[in-house]
């Protein structure tokens, strides 16, 4: 422990970047330790090398420890937190898995996350978000003084939040030495395209890459390159190749296409062929283009553009082959240790890497540990129980809605859509995954809304969602401040409409939360799922008279609603708990059927319901209420119009039936009671 300044945790496992990274960290004066349990599935570059587990000074059992966990994946015990602070100075993280927000809500010392670069659209400020939520962008806030954003390309920072950018440690990526064996060895006999593309029909990024390079080139010469998880039929699919056929392409093909126009991410391919001195056609504009610091020989800034440098050399151009091949010179230089290496110290001494892992006194280190010890019940690990409490408190708002619409444009009264950016007015939401065409999916088993301005008084809340697989038909329960109110979701979106939850707080709050009923992992999927979200909002109270209801709406009530009809009449606004239409009615589903009235029922009326249990709810007592007000009545075992005479002091627009003892018919998912043929009001003296 008392070495930990020494030890750095490599938690990437990259197999092409870690022969020449963790030598390099070596070379710098550091232990590195290497995972040797990695994700099976969802990253294709993962791989192990226990040889540096021998240049370690690691007590044996803390090693036995480490390697037989899986940081990627496992949560991590208070035993393994415990061993990684007491033996660990820095640990080096990339946003994949669990092991980047566990190592920031655990890990004590310096923190390095490790950026290749995204697509144009994104940054890492969105992408950390997306994968884990917002907060972990203020938890890393609030530990930016041991936060490094730990970037292989010197520019990656310049679309990021000023905290990436105070904090940026430019680390350039670097190739082994293996990968300059055969450097300028090329000599293009096989006249053809090579072209690199993995999983060209399972995954969306590179199937559409695919398909444009057969259409832009697909007349052309070519041989194509990449690990299948599916059959290819194209005979010009060599599929996953061996490093050593690899290489002898590299060395034959007469050209390289590059299809990339991202401006902050490129892939190994173009980098490994100009090193062997092959020509690699490329994007005006790419970080390929900003890599090679002005060469333009190989450069294209267009398809067409491309396909005539492609031909060109295909045909044996010498002057045009000679000159790509003298430009890309400077390229294999920025990936080589000659650059990389004293990068590296240069960073570390100038942006205060070093002096952030220098040893602390042996005193110091003994009190901390024992202190760690002394704590491990309560702290799991580390030195303070919640280190974490104030950074992610919600904010304290005091504005009202009418407030933040002035302010901020809009209030939660003009809604959040689940596939859009969140709107200003909204602090945080966590607990949800990346937007998708729809919504998002939840991420975890609760979903938490915080506005920048109150929630107060009487209002009603919708939410449009849908729950996944046991999450359908369930309760689940949606608080805001001191209340909670649940909902029934639907499983398909094609039917899922808002539902409405009427909320009367005593003590104004900005903090929505719904509970996941059953978060699931479905299949081979990573997330875990439960409910997803299409959008959310409140409303008003519901203020339009039953006997005002037609002039607005066309109908009310009074006109009678034919539960068994398709969609709605205009006067009701949502019913949950009701089975899908048949042409009589609907089943019950549930134990509760809640029918929202786009106008209100007040005063002295009559609801006339036609209905008829089934099976135990037969004879079986329950309650009818609008609003808050309830009448028992026995459920009858024949088709019935009951008639229940009200008389509210205060209008509500709201209706609930209970269902006794909903019951699986035989044959059959649902879980029904009562079946609905129609309901209607009528005034009475």
């Amino acid at each position: 422990m008392y070495n930990k300044h020494r030890r750095i945790l490599w938690l990437l496992n990259h197999r092409t970047l870690m022969p020449y990274e963790a030598p390099l960290i070596q070379r710098l004066g550091f232990e590195i330790y290497v995972p040797k349990v990695y994700p099976a599935k969802g990253f294709r570059s993962f791989g192990v090398d226990a040889s540096y587990d021998e240049t370690l000074t690691l007590p044996p059992d803390v090693l036995a420890l480490l390697n037989g966990f899986n940081l990627y994946e496992d949560p991590w015990t208070p035993e393994i937190i415990a061993a990684l602070n007491r033996y660990f100075g820095a640990a080096f993280v990339i946003p994949h898995g669990r092991g980047c927000p566990e190592a920031v809500d655990n890990f004590e010392g310096q923190i390095v996350l490790r950026a290749f670069g995204l697509n144009n659209d994104k940054t890492y400020k969105r992408f950390l978000e997306d994968l884990y939520g917002p907060l972990i962008l203020r938890k890393i806030a609030a530990i930016e003084h041991r936060f490094w954003f730990g970037e292989g390309y010197e520019h990656l920072h310049e679309v990021e939040e000023p905290l990436f950018v105070r904090r940026s440690l430019f680390t350039p990526i670097g190739i082994p030495d293996s990968f300059f064996s055969t450097a300028r060895q090329w000599t293009g006999i096989d006249k053809k395209i090579l072209f690199v593309c993995p999983n060209a029909v399972t995954d969306s990024y590179y199937s559409s890459i695919y398909r444009k390079f057969k259409q832009d080139f697909g007349d052309l010469p070519h041989v194509i390159v990449g690990a299948q998880d599916v059959p290819v039929d194209d005979p010009h699919m060599a599929g996953f190749v061996s490093d050593a056929e690899l290489k002898r392409l590299y060395l034959e093909c007469a050209v390289l296409y590059y299809h990339s126009t991202e401006i902050r991410h490129i892939h190994y391919s173009p980098i490994e062929a100009a090193i062997n001195g092959m020509p690699v056609v490329f994007h005006e504009g790419s970080l390929l283009d900003r890599l090679s610091r002005g060469a333009t020989k190989g450069r294209a800034s267009s398809v067409e553009e491309a396909r005539s440098l492609i031909e060109r050399i295909l045909a044996g151009d010498e002057q045009l082959i000679s000159e790509i091949k003298k430009d890309e010179e400077d390229i294999a230089f920025y990936f080589s240790d000659a650059y990389c290496g004293p990068m590296w110290k240069q960073q570390m001494e100038e942006r205060g890497f070093f002096d952030a892992m220098r040893p602390k006194p042996r005193l110091q280190t003994l009190l901390t540990e024992w202190w760690r010890d002394l704590r491990m019940s309560k702290a799991h690990g580390r030195l303070r129980v919640d280190p974490f409490k104030r950074a992610v408190q919600p904010t304290r708002a005091t504005l009202s809605a009418d407030e933040a619409k002035k302010v901020f444009g809009a209030s939660l009264f003009d809604g959040i859509r689940f596939n859009e950016n969140f709107p200003d007015m909204v602090d945080y939401v966590d607990g949800v995954r990346a937007a998708e065409e729809w919504g998002r999916w939840s991420s975890g088993d609760k979903i938490t809304i915080v506005l920048k301005h109150l929630l107060q008084g009487e209002f009603r809340f919708y939410l449009h969602a849908v729950g996944y697989m046991n999450n359908a038909g369930v309760p689940v329960p949606v608080r805001i401040g001191d209340q909670t109110r649940t909902v029934i979701l639907s499983p398909d979106i094609r039917v899922a409409a808002p539902l409405w939850m009427h909320f009367s707080l005593e003590q104004p709050s900005n903090v929505i939360e719904i509970t996941v009923p059953h978060p699931l992992k479905p299949g081979l999927d990573t997330r875990t799922l439960g409910v997803g979200m299409v959008a959310a909002g409140v409303a008003p109270m519901v203020s339009l008279a039953l006997d005002a209801a037609r002039a607005t709406l066309g109908a009310s009530l009074q006109d009678g609603w034919e539960i068994g009809a398709p969609g709605f009449p205009p006067f009701i606004d949502s019913a949950q708990g009701l089975c899908d239409r048949e042409g009589w009615g609907r089943w019950s589903s549930g134990d509760e059927v809640i029918v929202e009235l786009n106008h209100t029922l007040d005063g002295r009326f009559r609801l006339l319901l036609r209905i008829v249990g089934y099976g135990p709810n037969v004879g079986a007592t329950t309650e009818i209420a609008v609003g808050g007000t309830t009448q028992s009545f026995e459920i009858p075992g024949e088709p019935q119009e009951m008639a229940f005479d009200f008389e509210l002091e205060k209008p509500s627009n709201l209706l609930r039936v209970r269902i006794p003892q909903p019951t699986n018919p035989p044959n059959d998912t649902r879980s029904v009671g009562i079946a609905f043929y129609s309901l209607r009001a009528e005034r009475f003296q």
